[in-house]
């Protein structure tokens, strides 16, 4: 009985901490996104104010609150999408390292760190009010941001190879089933779906 009482307990703490850690990761997302709200709520009181007070006031926070979405979405993008962990950047030369990069190349990965960073900002700044009626920019920011993306999915799915691939015991092959998916299978003999 105390086995049975300490194991339910395990296993309730480790329910409780995965909920909290995907919690503090769905917060952690929504903090992102809502980054983004200061940004335009400012671009579009540029022309509600007294162009004084926008020099003077508002400018330095749409300034400052740029900064801090072009940098948290560029953190989140290369250590939490792309697992580059900003200590890890600088060791692509260590072959353990270096083993988990699918593209070969260590310039590739400084390429799309260093133009993602850019490319952020670039998507930052296309919210600024004065661009509102430059419709050459703001395409040419736009068609940035695609590309920025398109990099962005390359990178994305080869992190989610790297972790399907880096499981132990993993099985790739239907052909083989384990001992347990036979007994799975031949438990549902009966049913239909």
């Amino acid at each position: 009985m105390p086995f049975k009482l300490s194991f339910c307990r395990s296993v309730l703490k480790s329910v409780l901490l995965l909920q909290y850690h995907n919690i503090f990761i769905f917060l952690c997302i929504a903090l992102k996104y809502s980054t983004a709200v200061p940004v335009i709520f400012l671009s579009a009181l540029k022309y509600h104010v007294l162009p004084e007070s926008w020099t003077n006031f508002y400018r330095p926070l749409w300034l400052l609150s740029s900064v801090l979405n072009s940098l948290y979405s560029f953190y989140w993008d290369v250590a939490r999408d792309w697992d580059f962990s900003f200590a890890r950047m600088f060791k692509f030369n260590k072959s353990h390292l270096y083993s988990h990069l699918l593209h070969g190349r260590t310039w590739v990965y400084f390429w799309v760190i260093g133009s993602n960073l850019i490319l952020r900002c670039t998507w930052t700044y296309k919210l600024s009010a004065h661009l509102r009626n430059n419709y050459l920019t703001v395409f040419a920011i736009a068609a940035l941001e695609i590309f920025r993306r398109f990099q962005w999915i390359f990178f994305r799915v080869e992190n989610e190879w790297n972790k399907i691939y880096s499981r132990p015991n993993m099985q790739l092959s239907m052909n083989d089933p384990s001992d347990d998916e036979v007994k799975l299978l031949s438990s549902s003999a009966g049913y239909n779906v």
